[in-house]
C-alpha cells in the first residue's frame, strides 16, 4: 500500500483526462482509510461536477517537501448534508513530481513592497534584524499584485524596474496568514506579454522557515479552490 503523505482537509487537484467531464478541478480530502479516499465533488462556475462512477483520474497534491501524483478512479458518489463527495480507490503507488518550494499557485493578491536600502548584512539572512539599515532612509511601500506564489517565493507585477539581487520587503494583508512582513531578494526579471507598462519580479523568500512555507502554500491552494468554486479561475 502506498504511503500517501496526504491528510484530511488538504486541497488536491483532480485531473480527468477523458469523457464528458474532461478537465482539471480542485477538491478537498474529507476522509482516508485503508481502501478508499473520500474527496469533495468539484464545483466549477457554482455548478457541481458529478464525476460518474468509474471515472479515471489523476490526483495531484503537495506536502512540506514535494509534489505528488497518483492514478485512481471514482468508486461511488454520495451527499453528506449539502456537500457532494465521491470515494476514490486507494492507489498502489504514488509518484513524487518536484520539490514543494517550486510548486507555483496562480493567485492574484494585492501586496505592498519596498526596496530596502541596506547598510550591512550580518551573518545568515533568516530575519529582518540580520540586515543593517536605517528606517528613515527607506522608501515608502508601493502597491503591487502577485502573479503566482509558492513556498519559495512570489512573482510580483510592478510598474518600476528593480535590479537583480536587491532586497525587498513585502507586506501581505491577508488575515489567514499568521505573519505580515516577508524579506526577499530579486532573482528574476520577466517581461509580461501584452503588458508593456509592467514587469514581473521573481522574488525569492530568504527569511522563510518551513512552517511559513507550509502556511503560505496551503493558503494559496485554498484560495485557488475558492476561486474555482466561484467560476473565477
Amino acid at each position: 500500500m502506498a504511503n500517501l503523505k496526504l491528510q484530511v482537509n488538504q486541497s488536491v487537484e483532480l485531473h480527468v483526462k477523458s469523457g464528458v467531464y474532461n478537465g482539471e478541478y480542485l477538491s478537498q480530502v474529507t476522509r482516508i482509510d485503508n481502501q478508499e479516499i473520500q474527496v469533495t465533488l468539484p464545483i466549477k462556475k457554482e455548478t457541481l461536477i458529478p464525476l460518474p462512477v468509474g471515472t479515471k483520474l489523476e490526483v495531484i497534491y503537495t506536502d512540506q517537501v514535494a509534489k505528488y501524483k497518483f492514478d485512481t478512479q471514482v468508486l461511488s458518489r454520495q451527499m453528506e448534508g449539502n456537500i457532494g463527495t465521491c470515494k476514490l480507490q486507494y492507489p498502489s503507488k504514488v509518484e513524487k513530481i518536484q520539490r514543494r518550494d517550486f510548486v507555483r499557485v496562480p493567485i492574484r493578491e494585492t501586496v505592498y513592497y519596498r526596496r530596502l536600502i541596506v547598510d550591512s548584512i550580518n551573518g545568515q539572512i533568516n530575519d529582518l534584524i540580520n540586515l543593517g539599515y536605517d528606517e528613515a532612509e527607506q522608501n515608502d511601500f508601493q502597491e503591487a499584485v502577485t502573479e503566482d506564489i509558492s513556498g519559495g517565493g512570489v512573482l510580483l507585477v510592478v510598474d518600476k524596474y528593480i535590479p537583480l539581487d536587491v532586497f525587498i520587503e513585502l507586506k501581505f494583508d491577508v488575515k489567514e496568514l499568521n505573519f505580515q512582513k516577508v524579506l526577499g531578494k530579486v532573482v528574476r526579471i520577466d517581461e509580461l506579454p501584452n503588458r508593456s507598462d509592467r514587469l514581473g519580479l521573481g522574488i525569492e523568500f530568504i527569511n522563510f522557515n518551513r512552517s511559513k512555507q507550509d502556511e503560505i502554500v496551503q493558503w494559496g491552494l485554498q484560495k485557488q479552490l475558492e476561486l474555482h468554486r466561484k467560476g473565477l479561475l
